[in-house]
């Protein structure tokens, strides 16, 4: 009898997981590498971004929202880890395609609200001191104030201005140029131009590019 019981039990266990799960986010339950590998950003990250969402009086939009903030960052993480509907869909259950599709523009917004808080080009003398004696630490490279370089980021075809996007390699992308500092940290990032887009072009007409021309900054070079 006692066996019985314990089987019923355990069984009612399983069930109560299962459910809990169904409706818990995967921030609850997943291991700390398998986070990593599904989501690119570590757990404490994660949490970073929902204190920041979730205390920010002029983010209404995610708070507004039917689920709560740390289900909404997990869902738009997911989308951007992986660019699939159905992947987010398979990782967090119950809720639907157009939530989803709610949920990850206002994440996005958000994001794009508070972007310029964290990635910003150092211009004061203090800043750019320290920018270099880190790349000189790192690699022994003198009056070095940032590492630059471009990226091609694969899109879908769009639906106006197709040809715009094919880039030199025969694939529509987005073609982002990023700035990054000896700690890998992001000082600036130029995300608005199509595939075709020459780097110089991108280049030339980037806020950076004035910060040297006008003499912003007065010293240092770019590495790329």
């Amino acid at each position: 009898m006692a066996a019985v019981i314990m089987h019923l039990r355990r069984r009612q266990n399983m069930w109560r997981n299962r459910i809990i799960r169904d409706y818990d986010n995967p921030l609850d339950y997943l291991h700390d590498f398998d986070i990593i590998r599904k989501y690119r950003l570590s757990r404490p990250l994660i949490y970073d971004l929902c204190r920041l969402f979730q205390n920010d009086p002029q983010r209404p939009i995610m708070r507004s929202c039917a689920f709560p903030v740390s289900l909404q960052v997990m869902v738009a993480l997911r989308f951007y880890a992986t660019g699939s509907f159905q992947l987010v869909n398979s990782d967090v259950h119950n809720v639907s395609r157009s939530s989803v599709s709610n949920i990850i523009c206002g994440v996005t917004e958000c994001l794009v609200g508070v972007c310029q808080q964290y990635v910003e080009m150092p211009t004061d003398e203090a800043s750019l001191q320290k920018t270099m004696q880190d790349f000189h630490n790192y690699a022994n490279f003198l009056n070095i104030v940032g590492a630059i370089d471009g990226k091609h980021i694969r899109i879908k075809a769009p639906l106006t201005d197709e040809h715009l996007y094919v880039n030199r390699k025969n694939y529509h992308s987005i073609n982002v140029q990023g700035v990054c500092d000896a700690n890998m940290k992001f000082l600036n990032i130029v995300a608005k131009w199509p595939g075709a887009t020459h780097d110089a072009f991108i280049w030339a007409n980037s806020n950076i590019s004035s910060l040297f021309e006008n003499r912003t900054i007065r010293q240092g070079w770019l590495l790329g």
